[in-house]
């Protein structure tokens, strides 16, 4: 008999590994599903790595007893889709509970905004409409570019770069009444400023309110297929790098104004000229936990174990600095085009990097290839390792030099 259950909502993606992470400490994890079928955009998970699968069937009484009969240690959400259920089950169950009533705020990226705004934590301007006037209106007076996405995104998915009112306005009118990429019906949007600045993700660890550091990355981004900003690298950082210092501080006011005090959770800041602005948060774990395993030795998913099953051990090395022990960054190459893909003209070259440890192909030649807008058009990604910081900086360099309209063999689709 395991010596413990916890419960984990859409535990697809990185956090079907809080499976291991538990199991290390004796315990096993009941996979709660928000939903009867597969979200957009996600891969199953095989049900014998838990050791029960319940699905959210729209009565959230009747899922609280059949979770309460497994009598389970704590809830956690596993992906965006599971903050908002981990926090009904959690609080109904008076277990360890980040609670419901700013749940919408770690969700809806408008009310995000506005609860860093009411607790005095600096935040950008921002809109949420779904008027196309008003918005132009709104854009005119901010007099600089916005950004234009659903209010609860994920993934990139949906976001347009503004520079005009009218770029703004149209943005909405392509976003009105689709659908986003957690498969919600897009009834209205919010156009925030854009802000000027390096971009960092800094993810925590919090147990009663106690928040804890475990990995901070410098995101690299290009402009490609009309995105500005699309993500293309992710660097580990040390902890004591000099930017560290200052994105700390203000990721704990952040964590305190959305009311995070259990649990991980994933904050894109930038540091702009006038300090460090949140981009976005997640109540959740990120998407990077492969990548700090060997990097750093442990990372959220080791943590989480601690702050909801060992909150001694938690808080005896809360705020202790991390180590890294190896240069890490995580990459992805970026389509240029849709079509059929024929061939990768420079993939041998890549994977002769001296810091490559991972090449994923997620688009195999003869396969569909679309031009890559969002995190899920990757057509390959990869994960590097190497002790020395120059020589894998080097090797993404030499990346994004290989990439491009050269790598790509890509006929007409259909032909």
């Amino acid at each position: 008999m395991p010596a413990f259950q916890v419960a984990v909502v859409d535990a697809f993606g990185t956090s079907h590994r809080y499976v291991d992470a538990f199991a290390a400490a004796g315990g096993e994890v009941v996979h709660v599903r928000s939903t009867p079928g597969l979200l957009p955009g996600v891969a199953p998970v095989a049900p014998a790595r838990f050791s029960h699968t319940l699905h959210h069937e729209g009565d959230l009484d009747a899922l609280t007893r059949r979770l309460a009969a497994l009598n389970p240690r704590a809830v956690l959400p596993g992906r965006e889709s599971g903050v908002e259920l981990a926090d009904a089950l959690s609080e109904r169950l008076g277990l360890p509970t980040n609670g419901t009533a700013l749940s919408a705020g770690r969700r809806d990226k408008y009310v995000q905004i506005e609860l860093l705004r009411a607790a005095g934590v600096p935040a950008m301007r921002q809109l949420r409409t779904g008027d196309a006037d008003r918005l132009r209106t709104w854009h005119t007076d901010l007099g600089r570019t916005a950004v234009v996405k659903p209010l609860r995104g994920a993934l990139g998915h949906g976001v347009t770069f503004c520079d005009t009112p009218d770029d703004s306005a149209a943005a909405l009118t392509a976003l009105m009444n689709t659908v986003s990429a957690l498969g919600e019906p897009v009834t209205e949007a919010v156009a925030q400023e854009y802000l000027t600045g390096a971009e960092y993700v800094v993810n925590t660890v919090s147990c009663a309110g106690v928040h804890t550091v475990t990995d901070v990355w410098s995101t690299d981004r290009v402009t490609a297929n009309g995105v500005r900003d699309l993500a293309v690298a992710q660097i580990l950082l040390r902890s004591d790098d000099q930017h560290v210092g200052a994105l700390v501080p203000y990721a704990h006011r952040v964590l305190d104004a959305l009311g995070i005090r259990y649990g991980p959770a994933h904050l894109e800041i930038k540091l702009t000229p006038t300090g460090p602005r949140l981009v976005e948060a997640g109540a959740r774990p990120s998407g990077l936990p492969y990548h700090v395993a060997d990097a750093i030795g442990e990372g959220q998913l080791e943590r989480s174990v601690d702050a909801y099953i060992h909150p001694d051990r938690f808080h005896s090395r809360a705020g202790t600095p991390y180590v890294r022990r190896t240069a890490a960054a995580w990459a992805a190459l970026v389509s240029p085009a849709a079509g059929r893909l024929v061939a990768y003209r420079a993939l041998d070259e890549v994977r002769a990097l001296e810091s490559l440890r991972e090449l994923t192909v997620l688009v195999r030649p003869g396969q569909d290839i679309v031009a890559t807008t969002w995190d899920l058009a990757y057509p390959v990604v990869l994960s590097l390792r190497h002790p020395v910081e120059a020589v894998l900086r080097r090797d993404l360099n030499t990346l994004r030099y290989l990439d491009g309209a050269g790598m790509y063999e890509i006929a007409p689709q259909g032909s």
